[in-house]
């Protein structure tokens, strides 16, 4: 014989599983109560499931910002400001002169035709001194000796 499969062959054990924890929960009260319930609102228990245990209120101290006990941080004085030295000045110059000849030539003395190749000259000889004295310096001929440690 063939049976379909959605046809209940039984009592369903899900079901019978499902309904004896759902009356557990009764026994306990804590089932909520859903529209359309049948069953009666369960009692509240009489005894709590457990004790609490009892809690000490802890002493706290009241913050005292004037008091010995809290330490301030004060900060160093900040290193001076490193002087600009003369190569960098040089850089700088360079731009400034750039930018005055792209922006108005005529303050220089140079007229509107020259006056935007030698600004773009001026800044880019600028930014290239400034650039290429990021490099390291080459070391010392006295450092040759020394390797310091080598890993």
């Amino acid at each position: 014989m063939n049976r379909e499969p959605d046809e209940p062959s039984g009592p369903d054990p899900a079901a019978d599983e499902f309904e004896a924890i759902v009356a557990g929960w009764r026994r306990e009260g804590a089932v909520p109560t859903w529209p359309g319930d049948d069953h009666p609102p369960p009692e509240p228990p009489r005894t709590p499931p457990f004790a609490a245990p009892a809690v000490r209120p802890v002493p706290h101290r009241p913050y005292e910002p004037e008091s010995d006990r809290f330490e301030h941080f004060v900060p160093p004085e900040p290193p001076p400001l490193p002087r600009i030295g003369p190569p960098a000045a040089v850089g700088i110059t360079l731009l400034v002169l750039g930018l005055t000849l792209v922006i108005a030539p005529g303050v220089v003395g140079v007229s509107n035709v020259y006056g935007l190749p030698l600004g773009l000259l001026a800044l880019a000889s600028g930014l290239g001194w400034l650039v290429l004295r990021l490099w390291p310096a080459p070391p010392d001929e006295r450092d040759e000796d020394d390797d310091g440690a080598q890993v």
